[in-house]
This record gives structure tokens, C-alpha cells and sequence, in this order.
């Protein structure tokens, strides 16, 4: 996972569906890359419709679950060691093949289709490009995040 700086933000985001890229983009420009792959994740479609049961739940805790499974599969958390060797596997680094994996990786950790996770793992991989698996990695804590649970 050495040569992810080489790859740019555009390139990461071209392995996306159009409407995907489109949405992204948006996103981007008005919120930035961070904000951007929160707001993505955190999603939960219209806001003038009652969600199922009629009780609005932040969707923070998923989001911040997200980011802790993207960084244990990044800085070599043994949970995702298969993944990992699948990627190493490939000669060099293309950036759909790596889109893909880890989207299905932490999918199948959190019960979340691979295909919505994909913009936000494209916009992290671009941002651990940008400054280094290392830096990225430095102090990272492998304990799952604690979820504060709403009084019922």
C-alpha cells in the first residue's frame, strides 16, 4: 500500500458510478473532503420523511465506526490481513481494485452495501495519500470507538 500518494483525488473519484462522482464533487466544493465523506456516509435520505419507526438517530456513532474500521484496515489491523494480501497481490496500485476491496472489506464488518461506502473510502485513500500511511497511522488506537447509547 506504498504507492498511494501517486494517486490524486480525480483519479481516486473516477473509479465511481457518474452520479456518484457528480454528488461527491458537490459535496467537495461546498464542504471539503472531510466533511464531505461524513456527509456522504451519513446520509440516511430525505430529510421531510420520517425514518422508519419515526425516531431520528444521529448517524455520527456509523460514521465514526467507519472511519475506525478505514484506519484499522490501512494501518494493519490483523482484522483485515486477508484483504490486505489480496491487494498486495496486484503488481501495482489501481485505485478500483482498492475502492472495491476495502469498501467490501469494512461493508461486510458493518452491514453496509460496498457500493455506498465507495466515495467516502476514495476520498479517505486520497487523503492518506496525501500525507503518508505513516503519518496517517501515527497514534492510532485499534479499540473500537464508545458508542453513547440514547436513553430510551
Amino acid at each position: 500500500m506504498s504507492n498511494l500518494e501517486e494517486i490524486s483525488l480525480d483519479e481516486w473519484l473516477s473509479v465511481l458510478k457518474p452520479y456518484q462522482i457528480n454528488s461527491i464533487k458537490t459535496l467537495i466544493n461546498i464542504h471539503g473532503e472531510d466533511k464531505a465523506a461524513e456527509i456522504w456516509i451519513s446520509a440516511n435520505g430525505p430529510s421531510n420523511i420520517a425514518q422508519f419507526g419515526g425516531i431520528h438517530q444521529s448517524t455520527q456513532p456509523f460514521f465514526d465506526n467507519f472511519k475506525t474500521e478505514f484506519k484499522k484496515f490501512i494501518c494493519g489491523h490483523p482484522d483485515y490481513d486477508s484483504y490486505r494480501i489480496q491487494l498486495n497481490s496486484e503488481s501495482k496500485v489501481i485505485n478500483t481494485i482498492y475502492v472495491s476491496v476495502i469498501s467490501a472489506a469494512i461493508g461486510a464488518t458493518l452491514g453496509f452495501a460496498a457500493a455506498l461506502l465507495a466515495p467516502a473510502v476514495a476520498i479517505l485513500l486520497s487523503a492518506v495519500g496525501k500525507m503518508g500511511i505513516k503519518a496517517y497511522c501515527t497514534g492510532f488506537n485499534t479499540d473500537p470507538p464508545v458508542i453513547i447509547k440514547r436513553d430510551e
